[in-house]
């Protein structure tokens, strides 16, 4: 049940799959011209921020402008909880496919450097927090109000993370290097997901509420 719900998310943005994958695999390379520096963490980070955010409001989109097709599933022998998970779901699959093209960046671009779990586990934790507001907001408030918000995180985060990512701020974050990169992988995986869980508890109290008549 859940797996046909995911399935549906992934065809609704069928179209635009591929051109987010050439995208996933372009803004790391396009990192390494604009900032060397930080080319590997900030091009993996903003290359998942835009395949996910992406394909998901796309898909909160069309749902909008088909209310019906919900109510339809609603009224299938789709329990409101599932329709929510495939979303949690549908995310951490674009993630997992972000470190693919990733991962083979680093192959074909040596600048890049190699693929760090442990860089992956932070942004992990990063973009699963992003999520786990984003979801219940948009099932409390609705598509209409959290667009913004989408548009926001889009605009901003090539902004933020340039900053960041900067030398003369990365020194902020030397302190990470003292902790063993085991620990930080397992324990920003652990709350990514305990935040993740949370989150998908309180948009399937939200959804449940909602009167889809």
């Amino acid at each position: 049940m859940l797996f046909s719900l995911v399935k549906k998310d992934f065809l609704i943005v069928k179209k635009y799959a591929a051109i987010m994958l050439i995208i996933s695999f372009a803004i790391p390379p396009v990192m390494v011209w604009r900032t060397p520096e930080a080319s590997g963490a900030m091009g993996f980070t903003l290359s998942v921020i835009f395949s996910i955010f992406m394909l998901t409001q796309y898909v909160s989109l069309k749902e909008y402008q088909y209310p019906k097709a919900t109510t339809l599933l609603c009224a299938a022998p789709y329990p409101r909880k599932m329709i929510v998970l495939s979303k949690y779901c549908f995310c951490l699959i674009i993630y997992a496919v972000c470190c693919v093209t990733f991962g083979i960046d680093t192959l074909i671009f040596p600048a890049l450097g190699s693929f760090d779990v442990k860089m992956a586990a932070m942004i992990f934790l990063v973009i699963t927090i992003l999520l786990s507001v984003y979801f219940p907001a948009l099932y409390k408030l609705g598509y209409e109000k959290t667009k913004f918000a989408f548009v926001i995180i889009i605009m901003a985060s090539p902004v933020l993370f340039a900053f960041l990512f900067k030398p003369e701020n990365a020194v902020k974050f030397g302190f990470l290097n003292v902790i063993p990169a085991v620990m930080i992988t397992v324990f920003s995986i652990i709350i990514g997901f305990v935040v993740y869980f949370v989150s998908a508890l309180l948009s399937i109290k939200f959804f449940e509420k909602r009167d889809l008549t």
